[in-house]
């Protein structure tokens, strides 16, 4: 009996590990297989074992008490198949990618920890080995596979190089601290006046997800190719240039976003500057925020390649946004220019925010730029550009109250110009504002005096505060208490929704602002 209570164990036990294994790779998915940064999620999120070794004691000790090592094992067993169970109802924000390199570090870990689980039919405290060594094991697996994936990387990118240098479209990279993706979609479909765009959907911006996409994707008829640049570090759109090699470029703004990662905003002002260097150095054209030019990169770049490099802006630049109207849920936008090419340019733009209107002007100088012919066409092209899932997205019908869904990526300026664009709209159907956001991610030494910043502009400008995961930002929980606004702490998003739908009015606005990922609005206990 005692043979089949310790292999009833065994069973359970590789079950739960088959449920943890797959919550611990979802993880470290999240943290682009990182292995420093998960160990760090380990210890936030806290993914140790709790749940299973508290039982594995307590089970110990029962037997040792008169219980009976038989009934003591079984109930042992009972006990991880529902925790197993349990863990597997859990829904994460951003489930996990079942990609091959995935599934790979998936198997190797189980295997090697399932292996570890034979351990316990020596001992049921040996149980405890497999769990907490899980998480290690899984490190140790990525860094096993990291040869085999770099080859089948290389594979793949050559495929890549290979079809877009034979396809040849014009290519167009865009990047910057925050805008990239909202500018990415304007500047595509307005772009389409001129010819067929293919541009990678969402935010894909590695070489990685441009590799797929321009594999899978990209056809003959695609006369323009359009890449967003993500940067992880200096060199990072370097690399990306090397593989794409961009004729033109659009860089939209330097900020705090991503500090942590970098150090300081001068190292972000570096990264960024690398498309504008790439794509001038060899004869194209960049089209910059204006205000980038106080970075000293940018300056050398203006100083070297002269009108190579366009700056737009509201003052002191070569196209000048002269004019600027919200007339409903529209802007009215007009550019001025030395240039005759993009001078006296007038559109409509149906988004909301005001950060819009100078993503908006990067993205019809560029089209312009590249080709001149389409100037009359693009108000017609503006005027039905669509809304960007999650970035100030209003979502709502008669009747009911308006959502506006900024959930992705936030940043300083783009927080305070949503919570503006709800401001305005709230007074004009007479209902609350309500804001619901966790802050801001990767701010670095900044984070306190940002969200110092963003409490105080919230506390004015709205009448219910939902603060998500208070602990992390307590800096903007604390300068909230300078206005009138009511801050409600919750620990998720769906604790705001439910808390909202109870009270929620018709005439109310609500916005979302930056829906962090599981690893920073969680607290789990497994």
């Amino acid at each position: 009996m005692m043979i089949f209570a310790k292999l009833c164990l065994l069973a359970s036990l590789i079950f739960l590990l088959f449920t943890r294994v797959r919550t611990l790779l979802t993880y470290f998915q999240q943290e682009e297989y990182d292995g420093k940064r998960f160990v760090g999620a380990w210890s936030d999120v806290r993914l140790f074992d709790v749940k299973a070794t508290v039982a594995t004691l307590v089970a110990v000790v029962l037997g040792a008490n008169g219980m009976g090592a038989v009934l003591t094992t079984l109930l042992l067993s009972v006990a991880f198949v529902v925790l197993a169970y349990l863990e597997g109802q859990h829904r994460f924000k951003k489930a996990l990618a079942r990609t091959e390199r995935a599934m790979r570090i998936y198997w190797l870990t189980f295997g090697s920890v399932a292996v570890l689980a034979l351990l316990t039919l020596l001992h049921p405290l040996c149980a405890l080995v497999a769990l907490h060594a899980a998480p290690f094991v899984m490190i140790v697996a990525n860094k096993v596979l990291q040869p085999l994936q770099v080859k089948i990387n290389e594979g793949y990118q050559s495929e890549a190089r290979a079809k877009l240098e034979r396809l040849d479209p014009i290519r167009i990279g865009i990047t910057g601290s925050f805008g990239k993706t909202t500018v990415k979609h304007m500047f595509a479909e307005i772009l389409e006046a001129s010819g067929p765009v293919y541009y990678s959907p969402g935010s894909i911006n590695t070489v990685l997800g441009h590799t797929r996409h321009i594999r899978q994707r990209l056809q003959w008829s695609h006369k323009y190719f359009v890449a967003e640049m993500g940067a992880y570090g200096i060199g990072s759109i370097k690399r990306l240039c090397d593989f794409v090699h961009p004729n033109y470029g659009i860089i939209t703004a330097v900020g705090d976003a991503h500090t942590e990662r970098f150090g300081s905003i001068e190292a972000i002002a570096q990264a960024k500057s690398e498309l504008a260097t790439e794509v001038c150095s060899a004869g194209g054209t960049v089209v910059l925020n204006a205000k980038l030019l106080d970075y000293a990169p940018f300056a050398k770049i203006r100083e070297t390649y002269g009108a190579r490099a366009v700056t737009v802006g509201f003052e002191d630049a070569d196209v000048v946004i002269s004019h600027q109207e919200l007339d409903g849920g529209s802007w009215s936008i007009s550019l001025s220019s030395q240039n005759p090419d993009l001078d006296g340019i007038t559109y409509e733009l149906p988004l909301l925010g005001e950060h819009n209107v100078l993503n908006s002007a990067l993205a019809v100088v560029m089209a312009a730029t590249i080709d001149p012919k389409i100037v009359a066409q693009i108000p017609y092209f503006t005027r039905t550009v669509a809304q960007v899932p999650h970035r100030l997205q209003k979502v709502g019908a008669p009747g009911t109250a308006l959502i506006l869904d900024d959930a992705y990526n936030s940043n300083e300026m783009g927080f305070m110009s949503a919570v503006a664009s709800m401001d305005k709209l709230a007074k004009q159907r007479g209902g609350r504002r309500i804001l619901v956001t966790p802050g801001i991610a990767e701010l670095g030494l900044e984070h306190d005096r940002v969200h110092d910043r963003l409490g105080k502009f919230s506390a004015e400008k709205c009448d219910m505060i939902y603060v998500v995961n208070p602990d992390r930002i307590r800096s903007f929980v604390d300068s909230t208490k300078s206005g009138a606004a009511k801050v409600i702490e919750v620990a998720t998003f769906s604790d705001a929704r439910a808390l909202i739908a109870k009270e929620l009015h018709e005439d109310d606005v609500i916005l979302y602002e930056n829906d962090l990922p599981d690893l920073l609005e969680e607290k789990r206990i497994l």
